[in-house]
C-alpha cells in the first residue's frame, strides 16, 4: 500500500476517534442524560481504535473508492443537510418521510408503490421507538402528544 492510500485509510478511524472523544466530553457535562451518548461514543471509539490498529498492522486496503458513485454520495449528503435544516420547520413526520423517499429513490427504486409504504413504515417505526418508547421530544407539526 502506498503512502497516499495509507493516509486515506488512517483518516477515517482518526476522524471517528475525534468524534467519539467530542461526544464523550459533551456527554460528561450532561449528567445522567449523557449516559447513552457516552456509551455509543465508547463503542464508536473501540471500533475506531480496532480499525486503526488493523490498518497499521496489516496494511491492507479497507477503503476502496473505485466504483463509488460520488455524485450520488454528494446528493445524499445534501439531502441530509436539507433534512436537518427543515426538521424544525415542517416537522419530523413529513421531513423524515421525504428523506426516506429520496434516499430509497436514489438507491435505484423507481416504483412508488414500494417507495411510499417503505417510507411510511420507516417513519412509523422510528416515531414509535423515539417518541413513544424512549420519550425523545421530536419536532412535530401534528401528532404531538
Amino acid at each position: 500500500m502506498n503512502n497516499k492510500q495509507l493516509m486515506i485509510e488512517l483518516v477515517m478511524p482518526v476522524a471517528f476517534m475525534l468524534m467519539a472523544a467530542y461526544v464523550i466530553v459533551k456527554g460528561l457535562s450532561m449528567g445522567s442524560e449523557g449516559v447513552f451518548p457516552i456509551m455509543c461514543a465508547g463503542v464508536l471509539l473501540i471500533c475506531a481504535v480496532y480499525l486503526l490498529v488493523q490498518t497499521l498492522m496489516k496494511r491492507e486496503v479497507v477503503v476502496k473508492l473505485e466504483g463509488v458513485n460520488l455524485p450520488r454520495v454528494g446528493l445524499t449528503l445534501l439531502t441530509l443537510l436539507v433534512y436537518v435544516f427543515l426538521l424544525k420547520k415542517i416537522g419530523y413526520a413529513i421531513d423524515t418521510f421525504l428523506l426516506c423517499a429520496l434516499v430509497i429513490r436514489s438507491l435505484g427504486y423507481k416504483k412508488f408503490h414500494v417507495i411510499v409504504p417503505c417510507s411510511v413504515i420507516a417513519v412509523a417505526v422510528t416515531f414509535v421507538i423515539f417518541k413513544v418508547l424512549l420519550s425523545v421530544p421530536l419536532p412535530m407539526v401534528f401528532l404531538d402528544f
